[in-house]
């Protein structure tokens, strides 16, 4: 009893270590690769940086504050100067110790374009010059606050522009992530129902292995007692050998494929699952117009061609205003002050104001900023065609899927029936081979028949479900609840 309960005490690390095999559903392996897959954290990590980015092209257009000093800033020389009470020249030390600090403070006005300057500078100052024997000594401070608007004249507003141009870019980063969740679903569905049917394919085969078996050996016993001819024994063992490899071979598939899946969601190598799946046949009607329309208001790429429109036409105006008349205007007022004792700094200040219309008018570059407005203009009339080009492309890709869609539809219905009535044949033949009424050949046939029914039918509803998967992810709308399919979560929402 003492070693018994030694054997079970020293296995249950072994019994209780044992990997949990995974029982994957189609929606818990798209979940799984939505928070573990590499395809996921890629897209989140790519989609996270390019909004930071333009985060920070945004936090540019607000008040900025910088603080510059020099502590301190010394200095020593010989100057060589003209005395004109000796009437020649002479050597004069100078000596200089600087202290300097000054604050900026910027405020854009994105509704006007216009920016707000707030500038502040202090400084402190000894000095001693003169001759070595007669050197003197001088401190004095300075200060000097100064507001200032500059203003330009009939030019776009830069401010306005970049904000235009950032939600076009965020936008689009947004439009291309919902695509990437969408394309990783698919990708997911697609290897799911990829590895179902070679599991299915191989529970065929099997089927086949073990009816060949069977088959085998009755032939066997029936080639003892003299009842079949040695070749149909002969090619009942062919039959069966030929079945095993092919079972060898789907088998080495499964292994494949069951790899690139536990890769796509983000398994470990050691990780045992298991498919749980029952994909049945439920018609879906879809109306192609519809499809169509959903599409080409969903999509990413029709968004990014008219977003990049919009882009190009920014480009016409900011090409046209670098050649065309500008003004700017700037206005400034502040106080400063010099004294040789800091706390009168504040008390002796003078008032500084100061207005500068700046005009540029272009004479002659060329031709070259009218080359760049053409340019930008046959860059926006490119973008159009390519809009075009793209909503065509969608139609055609739609019109396409229905067509497999149908197709598969079709296969399903009919070969149903052919899997149905190649199993009653297959039966039969079973039976008649058994009483000596049918030939090694006829039973052979049937049984091809059926397997190639059971696998046509197996592929056409792998098909179905894969199109359908498809159509979802093209149109971004879900045919079978009618629902439009909305983004899982964006990275910087914080949950999924």
């Amino acid at each position: 009893m003492r070693s018994i309960l030694s054997f079970v005490f020293l296995c249950s690390p072994l019994l209780f270590s044992q990997p949990k095999v995974l029982e994957l559903t189609l929606p818990y392996s798209i979940e799984l690769a939505f928070r573990q897959g590499y395809g996921v954290r890629s897209a989140s990590a790519s989609y996270q940086a390019t909004m930071k980015g333009l985060e920070a092209d945004l936090m540019q257009l607000r008040t900025s504050v910088s603080f510059n000093a020099q502590l301190p800033n010394y200095s020593e020389s010989l100057t060589n100067e003209f005395n004109p009470l000796t009437a020649q020249y002479e050597y004069y030390e100078v000596q200089t110790a600087q202290v300097q600090g000054g604050l900026t403070i910027s405020q854009p006005l994105t509704f006007l374009g216009g920016t707000l300057t707030l500038q502040e500078q202090l400084i402190g100052r000894g000095q001693t010059s003169g001759l070595s024997s007669s050197s003197k000594f001088r401190r004095d401070f300075f200060n000097n606050l100064t507001f200032q608007y500059r203003q330009p004249l009939f030019t776009p507003n830069t401010y306005r522009m970049t904000e235009e141009r950032n939600r076009i870019a965020s936008d689009q980063a947004r439009a291309d992530f919902v695509r990437t969740q969408l394309d990783i679903e698919y990708a997911v569905t697609e290897s799911f129902y990829s590895l179902y049917q070679l599991q299915q394919r191989s529970a065929i085969i099997r089927e086949q292995v073990n009816q060949n078996q069977e088959m085998f050996e009755t032939a066997r016993t029936k080639f003892s007692s003299g009842l079949v001819p040695e070749v149909d024994y002969l090619q009942s063992e062919v039959d069966l050998v030929s079945s095993q490899n092919d079972l060898l071979n789907v088998e080495r598939d499964v292994s494949r494929a069951s790899n690139a899946f536990r890769q796509l969601l983000g398994l470990s190598d050691d990780q045992q699952f298991t498919l749980v799946a029952a994909p049945a046949y439920s018609p879906v009607t879809v109306d192609r117009n519809a499809a169509i329309t959903k599409a080409l208001g969903g999509r990413s790429e029709v968004i990014r061609a008219r977003q990049t429109i919009d882009l190009r036409l920014l480009d016409i105006s900011t090409a046209e205003a670098r050649g065309g008349f500008r003004a700017d205007l700037t206005a400034s007022y502040g106080i400063n002050g010099a004294t040789s004792v800091f706390n009168r700094l504040l008390d002796e200040y003078g008032v500084t104001r100061g207005g500068v219309l700046s005009l540029s008018i272009p004479i002659f570059d060329w031709g070259s900023n009218e080359l760049d407005v053409q340019a930008a203009r046959i860059q926006h009339r490119a973008a159009l065609m390519s809009l075009e080009n793209t909503q065509q492309q969608i139609r055609l890709e739609i019109l396409d899927l229905l067509n497999r869609l149908r197709a598969a539809e079709s296969r399903i219905l009919v070969l149903e029936k052919v899997v149905f009535v190649a199993q009653k044949g297959y039966d039969i033949s079973v039976e008649r081979f058994k009483t000596g009424t049918a030939s090694r050949n006829d039973l052979a046939q049937s049984q091809q028949r059926l397997t190639n029914a059971k696998l046509n039918n197996l592929n056409a509803m792998m098909d179905y479900q894969i199109a359908l998967a498809d159509l979802r992810r093209r149109t971004l709308w879900d045919f079978e609840r009618n629902v439009p399919i909305a983004p899982r979560w964006y990275p910087d929402s914080g949950s999924h």
